[in-house]
C-alpha cells in the first residue's frame, strides 16, 4: 500500500469526533460511504462516485439540523430534530429509502 493510499484510507476511515452518531457511522460505512466533514458540530456523509449527495447533520446546542438527499434529485430535505435518537433514527430510513 502506498502511502497516498494509507492517508486517504485514514481520512476517510478516521473515528467519529462527534460519539452520539456511531451507529450511523458504522451504518454508512459498512455501504461504502464516507466522512467528509467530522467536526464536534458537523458530521457530512459521501460516496465516492455520488459526490454531489450527502447526508449532513448540524448540530447546535438545542437543535440538530439534517440534511438529507433526494433519490434522482439534485436537491436536498432539510428538517430538525431536538434529539439524538429521533434524529438517528430519520437519518437511518432516510439513508435505506436512497440506496434501494
Amino acid at each position: 500500500m502506498s502511502t497516498n493510499d494509507i492517508m486517504l484510507s485514514h481520512k476517510y476511515n478516521s473515528d467519529l469526533v462527534n460519539k452520539g452518531f456511531m451507529i450511523l457511522d458504522e451504518l454508512f460505512k459498512s455501504h461504502g460511504w464516507h466522512l467528509v466533514k467530522n467536526e464536534k458540530n458537523w458530521i457530512s456523509y459521501t460516496k465516492f462516485g455520488d459526490e454531489t449527495s450527502s447526508f449532513d447533520i448540524k448540530i447546535s446546542s438545542d437543535t440538530l439540523i439534517v440534511c438529507v438527499p433526494i433519490k434522482n434529485s439534485p436537491y436536498q430535505f432539510v428538517t430538525t430534530f431536538k434529539n439524538y435518537y429521533d434524529a438517528s433514527e430519520y437519518i437511518e430510513q432516510r439513508f435505506y429509502d436512497y440506496i434501494k
